[in-house]
């Protein structure tokens, strides 16, 4: 394929996302009925050259996540590879998602998952793969699995609170509200 070649298909793919994007976002359309045909009539594109991207309108977000889940991801080991502390982590991660508010606020809501965080939790996880459960405090490998998957849930309606309220607190400020959850005698405060 050509150099031509791929600039028009990745303008044609632009105009597919944003069609999608469009209807759900702005016209407030679930997902599920968006259909493949009014995205063409948006795109300005006929169906062929629809179904030669992708195969129907999920297909549409799980391809835009997968790439979202990439970037987020490579914002958060960048930190790791720049030697910061967990923090800056952190703050690098929902920086890029504040940066990226639109697509997270949409993908959060209409799908009602994990998604974008779960596959770059995987991704960090991967790439940390050699943590113990002992260099952590947990008690087994189970424990440890029962705190990433608290972790992951917790960190996603951290997450999707912060962008229905329209990212007012800085990446920092969030980071700062994430470490407070972990502050033993915070729990110890709590009583019923």
């Amino acid at each position: 394929m050509n150099t031509k070649d791929n600039i028009r298909s990745q303008n044609t793919d632009e105009q597919i996302i944003r069609a999608v994007y469009n209807a759900v976002v702005f016209e407030k359309k679930s997902l599920s009925k968006v259909t493949v045909r009014e995205v063409c009539e948006k795109a300005g594109i006929n169906r062929s050259t629809f179904y030669a991207h992708y195969m129907d309108v999920f297909d549409v977000v799980e391809k835009v996540e997968a790439r979202m889940s990439v970037d987020l991801t490579k914002a958060f080991l960048d930190a790791v590879d720049a030697g910061e502390h967990i923090d800056g982590c952190f703050i690098r991660l929902f920086a890029f998602i504040k940066e990226h508010k639109d697509f997270y606020g949409f993908y959060l809501n209409e799908t009602n998952k994990t998604g974008v965080i779960a596959i770059a939790w995987n991704l960090i996880r991967e790439r940390t793969k050699d943590i113990t459960p002992e260099t952590v405090g947990s008690r087994s490998q189970e424990e440890l699995e029962y705190s990433g998957a608290f972790f992951l849930y917790g960190i996603t309606g951290l997450v999707r609170r912060w962008l229905a309220g329209g990212c007012n607190e800085t990446p920092e400020e969030l980071f700062a509200i994430l470490e407070r959850q972990f502050d033993p005698e915070r729990m110890k405060a709590i009583s019923f």
